[in-house]
């Protein structure tokens, strides 16, 4: 049986002046679908999910909607530490999404219960760790229980403790119904909920084959490094299956599978590169 689709882009083209970020992008996301969306920083990952959330205009191709009052809901990759409570920060968001008063403080109490985050009525959103900033984000784009849930980045930054418990708020969203759409540099997630996953490679989406990716499951790598910004920009011809960005420490952070460790290490100091740290994790 055959899911109807909730959103499409077909052909999708993005230019920001002459320069082409994204080219021929077609996807289908339908109802209880997991999608995966991994590439480097800079890839398009980003544009790619505004699009779909309809917060920016494509150049060319379409972008079509099951029906008009499809409610999408959208992560940035961080927010900000506001000078608010995050009751006042949802109560300012519901009423930008016109929930009747009568029904929002009640929604505000469900979403902290559901991610498990104290409703302080003093604890400002300034002195929030960064996994209850991410719980925070998530709770204001499920303030409306939306059809597609869209995440840019949910993982970034977050302890392993607090990772645990954002992939048991996801599952459980997803086991509702809720589409999901996520990019992440991190492959802990796809190994963590049943979906697909694709790539963005200079600004094309390719979906991974499941058959090349199934003997990369034991384990992957991450590497925090130094390396000149010019071969950094070579390296996904060189492993199309290596992704990167800035990591936290101001230091570049590198993830590659199994596959490509004998190779890539090598390279990485025949280029110039210094390794600051290598980690082996498990994908379970």
């Amino acid at each position: 049986m055959t899911t109807e689709a909730l959103l499409t882009l077909k052909e999708v083209t993005k230019k920001y002046g002459n320069r082409e970020v994204l080219s021929d992008i077609s996807i289908t996301i339908s109802q209880g679908d997991c999608i995966i969306l991994r590439g480097s920083n800079g890839s398009g990952k980003s544009t790619m999910l505004r699009i779909v959330s309809g917060l920016i205009p494509i150049t060319s191709g379409q972008r079509l909607l099951k029906h008009s009052n499809l409610l999408i809901g959208y992560t940035p990759d961080r927010l900000s530490k506001l000078r608010m409570t995050s009751t006042e920060y949802l109560t300012h968001m519901g009423r930008i999404s016109d929930i009747p008063k009568r029904n929002l403080k009640d929604r505000i109490r469900e979403l902290h219960e559901f991610f498990n985050l104290e409703q302080s009525d003093s604890l400002k959103m300034t002195h929030f760790s960064k996994g209850m900033l991410q719980k925070t984000n998530l709770m204001q784009a499920m303030i409306k229980t939306p059809d597609v849930l869209v995440l840019d980045e949910p993982f970034s930054g977050l302890d392993k403790e607090s990772t645990g418990h954002l992939l048991h708020s996801l599952k459980k969203i997803k086991s509702q119904g809720t589409s999901i759409l996520a990019a992440v540099h991190d492959p802990l997630l796809a190994s963590q909920l049943e979906s697909r996953t694709y790539w963005i490679r200079q600004g094309r989406l390719t979906k991974e084959d499941v058959d090349s990716s199934s003997d990369q499951k034991a384990a992957y790598f991450e590497l925090e490094g130094v390396l000149n910004q010019d071969v950094v920009d070579l390296l996904p011809n060189l492993f199309p299956d290596i992704t990167y960005k800035t990591g936290d420490s101001g230091y570049m952070l590198f993830t590659f599978m199994h596959k490509d460790y004998r190779e890539f290490l090598p390279e990485f100091v025949h280029k110039g590169g210094e390794i600051i740290s290598l980690t082996r994790k498990e994908l379970r």
